[in-house]
């Protein structure tokens, strides 16, 4: 076999296997890849989906609450408020015009004259007893406390 046919074959397998492992890398990010992604977290990693729904249900419950108005987002876990920093902080840089809060403000042991005006539970139901619903949508609750 000649220097020039094995280089030739060298480069072809590389080839391959760069192709194989670029297929497989592009696969796992999710489908259709050839259409037009909903949120700008779509098709980038697995772990970005965690924002996905924060991405979607913020500028609709966006116009419900009056500007600067106090308001936490979260996904709870068991009804309750957690330390959820990843759509906390989504909902930082998507609510420009209201005060963001960390979760904490709406959990169960926080007294009644601290909680958030406004509470954005992510994907399933909040349940507080200060609490109640304005609007629901398939990617979550918009929540005002009772005072």
């Amino acid at each position: 076999m000649s220097r020039e046919s094995l280089q030739t074959i060298i480069v072809w397998t590389v080839s391959l296997l760069l192709f194989a492992a670029t297929v497989v890398r592009v696969s796992g990010r999710g489908g259709p890849l050839l259409r037009k992604p909903g949120t700008f977290v779509d098709h980038a990693s697995p772990g970005a989906a965690e924002v996905r729904k924060v991405i979607l249900l913020l500028p609709r419950v966006e116009p419900l609450i009056p500007r600067g108005e106090v308001v936490t987002v979260f996904r709870p876990m068991d009804g309750r408020s957690h330390n959820d920093h990843d759509n906390y902080l989504a909902a930082v840089g998507l609510l420009p015009h209201h005060q963001v809060i960390p979760p904490f403000s709406a959990f169960h042991e926080t007294p009644p004259e601290h909680l958030a005006e406004w509470v954005v539970a992510i994907g399933e139901p909040f349940v507080h007893p200060h609490y109640r619903v304005v609007a629901g949508f398939p990617e979550g609750w918009l929540y005002r406390v009772a005072r």
